[in-house]
């Protein structure tokens, strides 16, 4: 799993998503690199922080995008969201109890997400926004 690349097919067709989306990649490289070299909890604290914000911004942002176009599935795509922060406050309160392999989890969960997540649910609304002009 820590050859992980992304690739064309990870792609939405929504410019702005697409490098958003690229994000959880570089997050999920650093969590490789962290396990690597040995910098446990201070390096995962901050791929932790970096996820709540991108989730934040990147999430909030995406569902502004879908509400604004009426988006038909867009109460299904935000329970998505909110099953993807909901595992981020898990992943915090794990981190706190010191829970042995977060690092592992966390990154199977951040792969998962990218490829179940971004390639079959995200996939959804490429077609609906780029006729809305999105691109």
């Amino acid at each position: 799993m820590n050859n992980f690349e992304w690739d064309k097919k990870y792609d939405v067709g929504i410019k702005q998503f697409d490098e958003q989306h690229k994000q959880l990649l570089t997050a999920l490289k650093d969590i490789y690199k962290a396990m690597q070299d040995k910098r446990d909890r201070l390096a995962l604290a901050q791929i932790i922080n970096n996820l709540k914000q991108y989730a934040d911004e990147h999430l909030s942002i995406e569902e502004a995008c879908l509400l604004e176009n009426s988006y038909p599935e867009y109460e299904e795509h935000v329970r998505q969201h909110e099953i993807f922060k909901e595992k981020l406050e898990k992943f915090c309160e794990d981190f706190n109890s010191d829970k042995f392999l977060l690092h592992f989890e966390l990154a199977v969960f951040l792969k998962n997400w990218i490829v179940n997540h971004i390639m079959l649910v995200d996939r959804k609304y490429t077609d609906f926004l780029n006729s809305k002009g999105l691109y």
